[in-house]
């Protein structure tokens, strides 16, 4: 195959707006890709086609990103999932639809005149597509999976089975299989058997802008929240753990010993819940007692989802000067025989170094967690703050990370 380098990047989410963290991650890819890409190298986008009418559209984040990518000198061709622009997500049906046309617009516009190759597909809609590109065009592939339905939709083995296909064919075909963080790779070797020779790595990280913290704006937040609060972020899914956070909030309930108003940012595509605070709080409790544990007898909170649709990046946090402390939440489960890697936030937080960590589907140790971490003296806070600014400098340096990617992958594209 003689021609032009060229790089293509498919992508679900993070083009014409960001819905989940995925989005935020995928746009991380193409912004950091931009700084390192050779002069040489034509750059082709093939994002999931989203209409302008759909409830995921964000016409601004559509403006940045093609001012990013005209910037670069990239081409892109959207393609379609079968929901005439709607969805980006979908499910299994979308998928199928997604892969062909995928497949064709790569096969038809993108491998004519390429060489040398590489195409990368961000995520799990994406991992139909190894099966229909040919053998040689397989070897240039690599399929970034960012979750997987064993661990967001157990019950749906028709999915499960699909993307064991897809993973596997890219193994056997001789493509790539990138894990974006520890967690993700034990799961995939473990849970979808995906052979090690066929794994490497692409861990989501931050970049110098992600440091940078503009000044507060007030007007954004709750006025009860003004003087201080707590917050927590995430997708409105039971397995990102509202409900532990809500028991453990109900502990925490004594007005002797007031915790902060509590911020809930529920992130969803559909029209935001009403606002909810709670009752008026009880009597002091007395001292050595312990207030009983009811979703309903939380402190004073609001539920919100911002619109349009925000999630938060799903990588290491920039530390936050008004967060002391991060909890892992995971869905209410027994824990395994022999506990896997920790996920998530957990994987990126020493503990009591760096940030506070909970035990899963566990509300007390939640609880004993913000309380920890509301009693922290400001020169704690200063120094846990400056702690977790090393340590995410060393460990999750996106540049470095997604250089190292190109050089395993597709050494031809980076510049020296």
């Amino acid at each position: 195959m003689t021609g032009r380098p060229t790089l293509a990047v498919a992508m679900h989410d993070g083009f014409y707006g960001a819905g989940t963290g995925a989005g935020y991650a995928n746009h991380g890819f193409l912004h950091t890709l931009t700084t390192l890409l050779h002069p040489g190298v034509r750059l082709v986008v093939l994002p999931v086609r989203l209409a302008p009418e759909s409830p995921e559209y964000q016409p601004r984040w559509h403006r940045d990103t093609h001012t990013l990518l005209v910037r670069a000198g990239a081409s892109v061709h959207p393609v379609d999932n079968g929901t005439a622009g709607m969805v980006r997500f979908g499910g299994l049906t979308a998928f199928r639809h997604l892969a062909a046309d995928t497949a064709d617009r790569l096969t038809r516009h993108v491998l004519p005149g390429a060489g040398p190759l590489a195409v990368i597909l961000f995520d799990v809609p994406f991992l139909g597509v190894p099966p229909l590109l040919s053998p040689p065009a397989l070897r240039n592939v690599t399929v970034v999976p960012r979750s997987t339905a064993l661990l967001h939709d157990p019950a749906n083995t028709d999915r499960i089975h699909w993307e064991r296909h897809g993973l596997h064919t890219t193994a056997r075909g001789g493509g790539h299989i990138a894990a974006i963080s520890v967690h993700m790779r034990h799961h995939l070797e473990n849970a979808y058997h995906v052979p090690d020779p066929a794994l490497t790595e692409l861990p989501d990280g931050l970049t110098p802008t992600d440091h940078r913290f503009g000044p507060p704006d007030p007007s954004l937040l709750p006025p009860a929240a003004r003087r201080g609060f707590l917050l927590a972020m995430g997708r409105a899914q039971p397995y990102k753990g509202f409900d532990d956070l809500i028991d453990a909030l109900a502990l925490l309930r004594d007005p002797c010993h007031p915790a902060p108003h509590t911020v809930l940012a529920a992130v969803t595509d559909h029209p935001p819940p009403p606002r909810t605070s709670s009752t008026s709080p009880p009597a002091c409790t007395p001292p050595g007692s312990t207030p009983a544990s009811s979703p309903g007898s939380a402190p004073p909170s609001e539920t919100y989802s911002p619109t349009p649709p925000y999630a938060p990046w799903s990588s290491p946090p920039a530390p936050n000067p008004s967060a002391a402390s991060r909890s892992r939440h995971t869905p209410r489960a027994p824990p395994p025989s022999s506990p896997p890697p920790p996920a998530g936030l957990a994987e990126q937080i020493i503990d009591g170094v760096t940030g506070l960590t909970a035990a899963p589907a566990n509300p007390e140790s939640l609880a004993h967690a913000i309380r920890h971490g509301l009693a922290l003296t400001p020169s704690q806070r200063h120094r846990m703050r400056r702690a977790a600014r090393r340590f995410v400098a060393r460990r999750y340096d996106h540049t470095r990370a997604v250089r190292r990617f190109l050089q395993h992958t597709a050494p031809w594209a980076t510049s020296p």
